[in-house]
Formats: C-alpha cells, structure tokens, sequence
C-alpha cells in the first residue's frame, strides 16, 4: 500500500468512526467518508504536504 492509500483509507475510516462509534452506519455514511477522504488526501496534496 503506498503513502497516498494509506492516507485516504486511515481518513475513510476516522471518518466512519466518527460518523457512528457504534459501527451502525447508513449508505451515505460511507459515500461522505469517501468524500471526506478524498478532500482530505487533495488538501494534503495542495498544501504541498505530499507530493504526487
């Protein structure tokens, strides 16, 4: 797994522990987790913090 898999799977997941401790999530649970990481892996990249 490379740097920008690790990044966007460790933020899908926070995302979806945040969104329901218990693990009972709903369908757009998981389509805003993958947003979230999304937005969260392209910010990184802007910012200069990873490079592609």
């Amino acid at each position: 797994m490379n740097e920008f898999q690790k990044i966007w799977l460790d933020a899908y997941r926070c995302y979806l522990v945040a969104a329901s401790a218990t693990g009972e999530h709903c369908p757009s649970d998981y389509d805003s987790a993958r947003e979230h990481a999304d937005a969260v892996l392209n910010s990184l990249i802007k910012a200069g913090e990873v490079t592609a």
